[in-house]
C-alpha cells in the first residue's frame, strides 16, 4: 500500500478532529453547546469549565481513538467505519455537554425575568445578502467542456472502460462502454452544481439573526457572513467540476498517466475544501459574530428570544409556527433546517430518491 492510501485514510479523521475541537469556540457567543444563554452569562466560570472539560475529553478520546485506526489502518473496513465511529464520539461528547450547560442554566435561571426582544429588518432582503448566481456559469461551462470531450473521444474509447478508482489510484471498477458510463461523471457534474446552488439560495433565503442589542452592527457582520460563504460555495462548486472533469479526461484518455493524477485528484479536492470551510469558519464565527466592525458596541442592553424549546438537543429545529426553511445551527457553522416544515421533508424524499437512482445507475452500470 502506498503514502497516498494512508493519507487518504487519515485526512478525514484529522479534519473531524480540528472541527470538533474548534467548534463550541466559533458559534454565537450567546449559544453555548446548543443552549441559549444570555450574553453577560456566556463567559461564566462554569460555562467555561463545561467548555474545557469537552475540549480535553474529546481530544484524549479522538487521539486515543486515532491511535487504534493507525494500528488497524491495513483493514480497510475498520479504517473507513472508524470514520463514522469518530462522528458519534463528537456526537456523544456534545450532548454531554449541552446537557450540563441545559442544567446549568435552568438552575441559576439565566433568562428568568428578563425581557426577550425579536429584530427583524425589514430592508435586510433589500441588501445584497450573496454574491451573484452568475458565478455559477463557470460550473455549467465547465460541464459542457466535459460532455464535449466525451462525445469527441467516444468512437476512440475501448469497449470496457474504468468508472472507480481506489484510494491508491488504481481502476476497481470497469463497465461497458456506454453512453450512461461515460457520460456518468457528467451526471454527477451537473447533480452536485444543482446540490451546491440548493446550498447557496439556502444561504440567501436563511432566516435573518439580529443581535437586538446591536442590530446594525449585527445586519452588517450577518450580511459579510452570507456573502463569503456564498463565494466558498461558488468556490467549491466550481473546484469539484474541475476535479470531476479532469478524472473523466483520464477516462476519456484525453490525459496521459492517469494513476497518478487519479491519486492526486482523490485527495485534493476534498482537502482544499475542508481547509478553506474551517479558516472561514474560525474568521467569521456563526453568523459573523467573529467578524470585526469598527463601531461595535459590547453593551447587552437587551436578551435575544430565547426559543430553547424548538431545538431537539439543540441540533435540530422544529417550529411549526416559524414560516421560515433555513435557519442558523446552533452547534458549528451554517445553516440548517427547520423540520416542521413540509416542504424540507419533500426536499429529503427527493434527495433520498436521486441517491438511490445515482446508486442503481452505478449498479447498471458495472454490470
Amino acid at each position: 500500500m502506498n503514502t497516498l492510501y494512508y493519507i487518504n485514510l487519515l485526512i478525514p479523521y484529522v479534519i473531524l478532529i480540528v472541527i470538533g475541537s474548534i467548534t463550541p469556540f466559533i458559534t454565537r457567543r450567546t449559544i453555548i453547546f446548543g443552549v441559549y444563554v444570555p450574553k453577560e452569562f456566556s463567559s461564566d466560570r462554569e460555562i467555561q469549565k463545561i467548555k474545557r472539560a469537552y475540549l480535553v475529553n474529546f481530544l484524549v478520546t479522538s487521539i486515543v481513538f486515532l491511535a487504534f485506526i493507525l494500528f488497524k489502518i491495513n483493514n480497510i473496513n475498520i479504517a473507513i467505519g472508524g470514520i463514522f465511529i469518530e462522528i458519534i464520539l463528537m456526537l456523544m461528547m456534545y450532548m454531554r455537554a449541552h446537557l450540563q450547560v441545559a442544567a446549568l442554566k435552568s438552575e441559576k435561571e439565566w433568562s428568568k425575568g428578563k425581557k426577550e426582544i425579536a429584530v427583524v429588518d425589514m430592508d435586510f432582503r433589500k441588501e445584497k445578502i450573496v454574491v451573484s448566481p452568475l458565478w455559477f456559469l463557470l460550473s455549467i461551462a465547465i460541464i459542457i467542456l466535459t460532455v464535449a470531450v466525451g462525445i469527441n473521444r467516444y468512437p476512440n474509447m475501448p469497449s470496457r472502460i474504468p468508472i472507480h478508482f481506489n484510494l491508491q489510484g488504481m481502476p476497481d471498477s470497469y463497465a461497458s462502454k456506454t453512453i450512461v458510463s461515460v457520460f456518468s461523471f457528467s451526471i454527477v457534474q451537473l447533480i452536485m452544481t444543482i446540490l451546491m446552488f440548493v446550498s447557496y439560495k439556502m444561504i440567501e433565503l436563511a432566516k435573518q439573526q439580529i443581535d437586538p442589542s446591536n442590530p446594525e452592527i449585527s445586519k452588517e457582520k450577518n450580511l459579510k457572513f452570507r456573502r463569503i460563504w456564498s463565494s466558498f460555495v461558488v468556490f467549491a462548486s466550481t473546484l469539484i467540476n474541475v476535479i470531476l472533469m479532469g478524472t473523466a479526461f483520464t477516462v476519456y484518455g484525453a490525459i496521459k498517466d492517469w494513476q497518478s493524477k487519479i491519486a492526486i485528484f482523490s485527495i485534493m479536492p476534498g482537502l482544499i475544501i475542508a481547509i478553506a470551510a474551517i479558516v472561514i469558519s474560525v474568521m467569521t464565527g456563526q453568523g459573523g459574530e467573529r467578524i470585526k466592525i469598527d463601531r461595535e458596541n459590547n453593551k447587552p442592553s437587551s436578551v435575544d428570544r430565547d426559543d430553547d424549546k424548538y431545538w431537539k438537543g439543540g441540533l435540530i429545529y422544529y417550529n411549526p409556527d416559524d414560516p421560515a426553511l433555513f435557519v442558523e445551527k446552533r452547534f458549528g457553522v451554517g445553516w440548517t433546517v427547520n423540520f416542521a416544515r413540509p416542504s424540507i421533508w419533500v426536499g429529503i424524499i427527493v434527495l433520498i430518491l436521486i441517491i438511490v437512482s445515482i446508486s442503481m445507475i452505478n449498479v447498471n452500470v458495472m454490470k
